[in-house]
């Protein structure tokens, strides 16, 4: 796990968004619906992303992709996924590895995540990244700091029911204390929250916490593998998350 601090400073609010699960190189990724996130980014002053993984399909001789049916093959697709991140190379703050680019890295040794992560200038962790989101609305008072704790990573298992892709990204609170989680890999975009108290030793206060948790989605049209699988069709696109500046106050919209 890698520990990663941003500073926003005074902005008033920022998106934060969540990009995995493209499957560059398969013939089902939706190109157009990809650059229209990416092109909104761009228009966004405030809006940033983290790379969740499975940014390319992969598909190897020995996975359960068919590598007869690709369009690209895993060089062109990372080369073409770079291009396309490339624009929003500098709204990139963190980055990890999926379970399809995993499949090169345990036949080769080659972790081809890392090299998109390196090409593009982006933190990456193999394992998953905890982010520390900091604002700093009025500076001149030295007090009133925001502050939010984010872990992030690919995600793994789900099944095919709602149910169990929830569960899946709610696992991620049994490895790190934060205020927000976030994963992918089930192709699902949802979030929901819940609430733990903390005690605070130093005051003899209890606080009442609430953490957020979120599915990313996907820009792979239905076909293939999951309809295979009998797995329901889901919508395509991922989740924007607003953290607010001011006040710790996070919003998310599917």
């Amino acid at each position: 796990m890698k520990f990663i601090t941003k500073d926003f400073g005074n902005l008033e609010y920022i998106y934060l968004i969540p990009i995995g699960d493209a499957h560059i190189g398969d013939t089902r990724f939706h190109e157009k619906k990809f650059i229209e996130l990416r092109d909104w980014i761009i228009k966004q002053p405030n809006a940033y992303a983290v790379l969740l993984g499975d940014i390319i399909n992969a598909a190897t001789k020995n996975s359960k992709s068919d590598i007869y049916a690709e369009c690209m093959n895993p060089a062109q697709a990372m080369n073409h996924a770079i291009e396309l991140l490339k624009p929003i190379k500098d709204r990139l703050i963190a980055s990890t590895i999926g379970n399809h680019e995993e499949r090169i890295w345990r036949e080769s040794g080659i972790d081809v995540a890392e090299i998109m992560a390196r090409e593009l200038g982006v933190p990456y962790d193999k394992d998953g990244v905890l982010l520390n989101v900091k604002f700093d609305p009025y500076p001149e008072l030295r007090r009133g700091k925001v502050n939010y704790t984010v872990y992030m990573n690919h995600g793994h298992g789900g099944g095919g029911t709602k149910g169990a892709k929830i569960n899946a990204v709610s696992k991620l609170a049994n490895i790190v204390f934060a205020d927000a989680y976030i994963s992918g890999h089930v192709h699902f975009a949802t979030t929901f929250k819940d609430s733990v108290y903390v005690p605070d030793t130093r005051t003899g206060k209890i606080d009442k916490m609430t953490r957020t948790y979120i599915s990313s989605g996907s820009f792979l049209d239905y076909g293939g593998y999951a309809e295979k699988m009998g797995m329901a069709p889901a919508k395509l696109g991922v989740p924007r998350c607003r953290f607010d500046g001011k006040r710790k106050d996070l919003h998310v919209s599917i």
